[in-house]
């Protein structure tokens, strides 16, 4: 599942508009498709794996929904539940050759081309739990994952979420150890980004799989990978704020699935998105 978070200055908070973006099986003219793009094609698939690259110049690609010149997300009807609704994706879109242009920082300016995309799995409208494809890209270098575009016509370029030096990360980290430690297990591994959304600056606490699964002792089916500490390596995703030397946490948490950053969009208009990828790699569990 891709998430999409965006600053609501009304209310000084980050949050979700996953769940909240108005269903549209029939877009406008004006709407643009926007689709997330991993070179780990894990990033987007989910499970309890990671680290495998697609060949040179192949990317992941997974349709998020479509946005309007004023920043609205529009969803796309297609799951298990609306299998008309998905047909017709399916046919209209999905089966149609797509150009996209990359308008996150990792990449950016790079063309996506995809020649078809799939329902998953076998394909089939009245069983479906998500929808993707395998695309090319050119005209830059994509080393992880981004977020591009059918047309970036009223895109622009603002800041990327962009990870801390250590020297930066450990005043952060250590704040939200205070905050959180009796929930985290382990500090380990706990990487810290920082971006901007709306003139509003905003740090990232991410331990998402594709962090650290590579690394040498790692056994995904014996989560923990740390020397002796057993199961510890508990997912994190939480958004907050430093105030007075304090983390401010905003939103997000522990083990509520493994979710990373894929990148940042911003409209001309003003409007910024933190775009994520979240899948059920760790079960659901929620802490203060």
């Amino acid at each position: 599942m891709i998430r999409f978070w965006s600053c609501l200055l009304c209310a000084f908070s980050a949050a979700s508009l996953a769940q909240t973006a108005n269903p549209a099986s029939t877009p406008l003219n004006t709407d643009v498709m926007v689709v997330a793009v991993a070179r780990e094609s894990t990033v987007l698939e989910g499970g309890i794996s990671c680290c495998r690259l697609n060949s040179p110049g192949q990317v992941n690609v997974e349709p998020i929904a479509w946005i309007t010149p004023s920043g609205e997300w529009k969803k796309i009807l297609c799951d298990d539940s609306h299998a008309k609704e998905c047909k017709a994706f399916n046919l209209e879109y999905l089966k149609k050759p797509h150009a996209y242009t990359v308008i996150s920082a990792d990449g950016r300016g790079a063309l996506v081309q995809v020649e078809q995309m799939n329902l998953a799995t076998f394909d089939d409208p009245d069983s479906c739990f998500g929808y993707g494809g395998i695309g090319a890209f050119s005209g830059a270098s994509i080393s992880f994952a981004a977020v591009a575009a059918e047309s970036n016509e009223f895109f622009t370029v603002g800041e990327s979420a962009h990870r801390l030096p250590e020297s930066k990360a450990k005043p952060v980290r250590a704040a939200l150890i205070a905050a959180l430690g009796d929930h985290l297990a382990s500090f380990e591994e706990l990487r810290v980004y920082q971006l901007q959304l709306e003139k509003r600056s905003f740090f990232v606490i991410q331990r998402a799989l594709q962090d650290y699964g590579n690394k040498t002792g790692y056994d995904p089916h014996k989560p923990g990978f740390e020397k002796g500490k057993g199961d510890n390596m508990r997912s994190v995703f939480i958004i907050g704020t430093m105030k007075n030397g304090r983390f401010m946490k905003i939103s997000g948490g522990i083990d509520e699935g493994n979710e990373l950053i894929l990148g940042t969009i911003h409209l001309k208009n003003g409007r910024d998105f933190l775009i994520t990828s979240v899948n059920d790699l760790a079960p659901a569990k929620r802490t203060p």
